[in-house]
């Protein structure tokens, strides 16, 4: 049984961007709970930092946003940057030691 083209390139999609959107959902959680003194306030931040993820999957999903290579490559991309400098603003954001000792 042999897969269509378009189902290994919806695999190969979910391959790519699976991880690159989950890493950068983490960093913007970590940024928002670093900040936030309560947690459900970090929570709410949280869902509404979400919000433009969900949107992009649903406009593509209703074929508003045609998916074409040329916008996964600039989508890929982006997301790596966005990686790379979330990686940097929220490692310099986060104290340890008010994580470990649980004051503010």
């Amino acid at each position: 049984m042999s897969l269509s083209r378009r189902r290994v390139s919806e695999i190969l999609a979910q391959l790519v961007f699976t991880p690159l959107v989950a890493s950068v959902s983490i960093w913007i959680g970590m940024a928002i709970s670093t900040r936030s003194s309560d947690p459900r306030t970090a929570q709410q931040l949280g869902t509404v930092a979400g919000l433009p993820t969900v949107a992009v999957a649903a406009l593509i999903a209703y074929n508003v946003i045609h998916p074409t290579v040329g916008i996964a490559i600039g989508f890929g991309v982006f997301l790596v940057l966005l990686n790379a400098v979330s990686w940097r603003l929220v490692s310099a954001l986060l104290d340890r030691e008010r994580l470990i000792i649980g004051t503010k």
